[in-house]
């Protein structure tokens, strides 16, 4: 039985896209050419991976216990080449790391500048997008490790936690809320002035503050809703509003207008850790990077 790896990365790419037209786009392929990969798969396997109708594509049992096989001899595969590329070119390399944008902006700089200190021909690709795009670069193997919230119980991850983040009401510098010590979420219910702002649908921070504002029967009117924190950060800068994000996520130079409000009753706080697919190990130069990642995290306060 012979398998070519540009049938199991056609299979993995359409398994998670579950789109042929868009699989075949990723792959630089005609969705005819993506789907002849396919069906000579399961030729070759004896079973169907998938069951098409005119309007969706499903994994069968089958496709569904064969795809971490597949990943895994995919990741065999580009281990091995990544192995031969680093001794033919004298350790030039690439590590592949996804993390949630607030970790990027306030722990990375130095991690990484230290990190191209030790090794100055080796390259870091790093994956920043929202809680559930992490964990999915991850999953894929297409990143060594994650750095994000905990992402609950999964047969195929672990989670280290390094650091509790707590959620704070930043504010301009000039809003009359900067001389309180605290504020409860339930004031916050009552002032009619206050102009709150929030992040996007698929952001993890807004899903969380949904579900304890939903736990503790209270409705926070947002007046502003922008995708991104960064987004939020410019605004906040400019006098525009106010909003409920984790500490990590303010900027941190002097030269800020955000300042910081904590809140109480209830305390809001996420934990932040590191990511990692149980099965599949990493290379020695991000298992580097990962140590680096930890001391750094671990050594930070609780924010």
């Amino acid at each position: 039985m012979k398998v070519e790896n540009a049938e199991l990365e056609a299979f993995v790419i359409a398994a998670e896209l579950l789109n042929f037209q868009r699989a075949a786009e990723k792959l630089h392929l005609t969705q005819p050419g993506l789907s002849r990969r396919i069906q000579k798969l399961e030729q070759t396997l004896g079973v169907e991976l998938f069951s098409r109708t005119t309007r969706s594509v499903v994994l069968t049992g089958a496709g569904r216990h064969f795809l971490p096989m597949a990943r895994q001899q995919i990741n065999n595969l580009n281990g091995m080449l990544d192995s031969i590329r680093e001794v033919a070119e004298r350790r030039f390399g690439k590590i592949r790391v996804a993390s949630i944008p607030t970790v990027v902006c306030q722990a990375f700089p130095p991690l990484l500048r230290t990190f191209t200190e030790r090794h100055p021909n080796v390259g870091v690709q790093v994956f920043d997008g929202n809680q559930d795009f992490v964990v999915r670069q991850v999953l894929s193997g297409l990143a060594e490790f994650g750095v994000g919230v905990d992402p609950g119980p999964d047969p195929d991850l672990t989670f280290a936690p390094l650091l509790a983040d707590r959620f704070v009401l930043a504010v301009h510098k000039n809003d009359a809320l900067v001389a309180r010590q605290e504020v409860a979420l339930q004031e916050l219910q009552a002032m009619p002035k206050v102009r709150l702002m929030i992040g996007g649908r698929d952001s993890g921070n807004r899903l969380l503050l949904e579900v304890l504002l939903g736990n503790a029967a209270l409705k926070l009117r947002w007046f502003y809703e922008v995708e991104h924190v960064s987004c939020i950060i410019e605004l906040l800068e400019a006098g525009v509003g106010c909003a409920i994000l984790p500490a990590m996520a303010l900027p941190t130079h002097p030269g800020s207008n955000i300042r910081s409000v904590p809140i109480s009753a209830p305390e809001i706080k996420r934990t932040v850790g590191v990511i990692r697919h149980r099965s599949l190990s990493i290379s020695p130069l991000a298992s580097e990077f990962l140590d680096l990642v930890t001391r750094h995290l671990s050594a930070e306060p609780a924010l």
